[in-house]
């Protein structure tokens, strides 16, 4: 894997160029993290960017498996502080490789390659563990690089979930294969007379809009208790930026409600004024 020197201006630049491959909204949550976070977040998130490409772009999944055992190995300690990779060296410069863990690395990656061969879910529950199973390996690094135990943030899996319905339509939207869609329960297909193939060969079809309208409505019903801030969570100032980010996206889901398919990526990919001001609001609850 060839990759340019650089100095430490160089490196940042490459993070933010891959950060906004995926993470559109990122630019503007970051706004909100606590000011000692700040740094240290835009390697883990272009480290995120990187494995979600991973598992959209490729069309040949054992050249995806290989790319992941790769960052598995350059992501171990030793290798770490040698890697010539602008993210790797940019997460020394900022001190976060300090923070990696190494078993949450291993999470993130392995969480990617299950996403790779998984088989679809049966119903609207399985999806929603998929979801969390996407998103917890993320979560869970950003707060330890943030300096706070896994076990000292517990926020609601439906939060979980919902970003990881995001990254799963992201992947998919931008994969060049037929199964890209793996994760969309099999009763939805039952029930609405159309194929995982329509996806991607009809994506701006009736009954394609139709089904991920309905899917995405079914799952609104996972975040009833995900906005709650509790005391606790108003003392953790690490969340800010999650908070902030994931209000972004919350609101990307909800607008990809009724219109087409083949029109999801300019979605994702536009950011408004308005959405500075929802991740003012969400960043805002965590204040005392």
């Amino acid at each position: 894997m060839n990759i340019s020197q650089g100095g430490g201006s160089n490196d940042r630049l490459f993070c933010w160029e891959q950060v906004a491959r995926t993470h559109h909204a990122f630019r503007i949550s970051q706004v909100f993290a606590a000011r000692e976070d700040a740094a240290k977040l835009l390697p883990l998130y272009a480290l995120f960017s990187i494995v979600e490409q991973i598992c959209s772009v490729s069309s040949d999944e054992d050249l995806a498996r290989s790319k992941l055992d790769w960052w598995s190995i350059e992501c171990t300690d030793k290798n770490l502080q040698n890697s010539h990779h602008p993210v790797l060296k940019e997460f020394r410069r900022t001190g976060t490789a300090e923070r990696l863990d190494q078993v949450l690395v291993h999470s993130l990656l392995e969480s990617a390659a299950s996403r790779l061969e998984a088989g679809a879910p049966s119903d609207i529950s399985g999806l929603k563990a998929i979801c969390i199973n996407t998103q917890r390996p993320q979560f869970d690094l950003e707060m330890t690089t943030c300096g706070l135990s896994v076990d000292s943030v517990q926020v609601s899996p439906g939060l979980l979930a919902r970003g990881g319905l995001l990254q799963l339509i992201r992947e998919s939207v931008k994969s060049p294969e037929q199964g890209a869609y793996w994760w969309i329960p099999l009763n939805m297909f039952a029930r609405h007379g159309i194929g995982r193939d329509a996806l991607v060969n009809h994506p701006g079809s009736p009954e394609v809009s139709t089904l991920l309208s309905e899917l995405i409505e079914e799952s609104e019903s996972w975040a009833p208790s995900a906005d709650r801030v509790t005391e606790k969570h108003r003392a953790l100032k690490p969340l800010r930026n999650y908070f902030a980010i994931n209000g972004i996206y919350t609101r990307k889901i909800n607008a990809l409600k009724g219109i087409p398919l083949n029109r999801y990526i300019t979605e994702f990919e536009r950011i408004r004024v308005s959405d500075l001001f929802v991740a003012w609001k969400c960043a805002r609850r965590l204040e005392c």
